[in-house]
């Protein structure tokens, strides 16, 4: 989801998207640039963990509005945006913990996920827009900050166009691939259903039916097949696959499957659905998540839904979809696809976003000005305040200022800056998945003008 939405922030007018990371190869770097996205890389800081290199940004990195995401990647972006003078902070939520908490099984689960949850919900007090990822979230968050009348924007991932040029495999085939994606470890095993999954194949006491687990950490391939194994599934039925290191096995594994399940008992989101339905291959997905809400909003987006947790329901929908033939449920995939990108369209989302975070900055701006220049940041002269940024009038406003002596922001990590205009930048630091695939944050600052920096900051793992 960050990957396709610093792309998408990328294509505004007015935004140069930039990724603040801690490690990254040239690889990294030149597939963020297809995008027109540049990657930063943070100076390595001895004692530190890696992720708090992401505190330091460089001094000439100039930005005017932070992304941060989760606890994780939000704490270092209180920190640039109060340390740095950068005008805004956007604070991303992914997921609830304590909803997830109540199906995890190590000791103590539940009080860690409450202390988890309420750090993103500090976190997103002190930020200046919140954004939630999807319905669900979007509804929980906004009751935790109802009391601070924080704002809290819902944005709904659209279909990752990465995926929806494949081509599925339509030959008949006497095996029935079933596909589910996740570590496997014991922490979220339940969470995940993987048990549903497994004893759903292992229910239609079919051996033709196989399931093909994408997703465990390297040297436990061996513990995650002996769990699902214990669910009543023959070897004969289950293959188990290691961490997809790039996006085109990822890609093959969508196109010649037949079918992915998402039977998660609880789900901020549910992104590997989206995936799913962006390549155009059959899916089912838990109800209990904000991939299922987003899809009830959509005629026929019912009948993919799975509103239960007893592996017999789940074992009947594999099976009627197996029985409606490959080709028509290739075609009704791909029918919902258009409908889903139709309601929740990547490039208006965007807009909008952009167009609120302008006008955050332009409201910072107006009172910093209004209050005389801090001398340790360098306020706007006040001979040129900008009164409005927008993309006709910004460029002129931010020469003046910059020709009267206006020291910028330094940008921090990863930069969204209007191209052509107000500076915006968008700071990522997630890394290697985000940037093979096209790595928003890219952008260099345009010589004659300031433009609008949204610093985003997301990491790899």
């Amino acid at each position: 989801m960050n990957r396709e939405l610093a792309i998408q922030l990328a294509k505004h007018p007015n935004v140069i998207v930039m990724f603040f990371v801690p490690k990254c190869t040239e690889e990294d770097k030149k597939a963020a640039s297809k995008h027109n996205i540049r990657i930063v890389e943070a100076t390595e800081r001895p004692g530190y963990d890696p992720l708090d290199w992401l505190s330091f940004p460089p001094r000439d990195l100039v930005t005017d509005v932070i992304i941060g995401h989760g606890v994780k990647i939000g704490r270092q972006a209180q920190v640039i945006r109060d340390y740095h003078d950068c005008s805004c902070w956007l604070q991303v939520v992914h997921t609830a913990p304590e909803e997830l908490a109540m199906f995890k099984n190590y000791s103590g689960a539940i009080s860690k996920g409450d202390e988890k949850q309420w750090a993103e919900v500090k976190l997103c007090t002190i930020a200046d827009l919140v954004v939630g990822v999807g319905p669900k979230l979007y509804d929980i968050y906004s009751r935790y900050l109802s009391r601070s009348e924080k704002k809290v924007v819902n944005l709904t991932p659209g279909i990752f166009t990465e995926l929806s040029d494949l081509k599925q495999f339509t030959q008949g085939s006497k095996k029935f691939r079933v596909l589910v994606f996740g570590r496997g470890d014991s922490e979220d095993f339940e969470l995940k259903g993987f048990d549903i999954a497994a004893k759903a194949v292992a229910e239609l006491n079919d051996k033709s039916y196989q399931l093909v687990f994408v997703g465990a950490n390297s040297g436990k391939g061996e513990q995650v097949a002996e769990k699902l194994l214990e669910q009543g599934l023959s070897r004969s039925q289950l293959t188990v696959k290691g961490y997809l290191g790039n996006r085109e096995d990822l890609a093959t594994l969508l196109s010649t499957a037949n079918l992915a399940v998402i039977p998660s008992r609880t789900e901020g989101f549910g992104l590997t659905a989206l995936e799913a339905l962006s390549a155009g291959l059959p899916f089912l997905v838990s109800q209990n998540s904000g991939f299922g809400e987003a899809l009830q909003e959509i005629p026929s987006g019912l009948s993919w839904i799975i509103d239960s947790e007893d592996p017999e329901e789940w074992a009947q929908a594999i099976k009627g979809v197996r029985e409606k033939g490959r080709e028509t449920a290739v075609k009704e995939c791909r029918e919902l696809r258009t409908l889903y990108a139709e309601m929740y369209c990547w490039e208006k989302q965007c807009n909008e976003l952009v167009e609120t975070m302008l006008r955050l900055v332009n409201d910072k701006l107006e009172t910093s000005n209004s209050e005389g220049p801090r001398p340790s940041q360098g306020a706007r002269p006040k001979g040129s305040p900008p009164s409005s940024i927008d993309g006709t009038e910004l460029k002129d406003k931010l020469e003046t200022s910059n020709s009267e002596g206006l020291r910028r922001r330094p940008r921090r990590s990863g930069v969204a800056r209007p191209k052509r205009s107000p500076p915006c930048s968008i700071d990522k630091t997630e890394l290697k998945d985000n940037l093979q695939t096209s790595n928003r944050d890219q952008g260099a600052r345009p010589k004659e003008s300031q433009p609008l920096s949204i610093d985003r900051t997301e990491l790899k793992g």
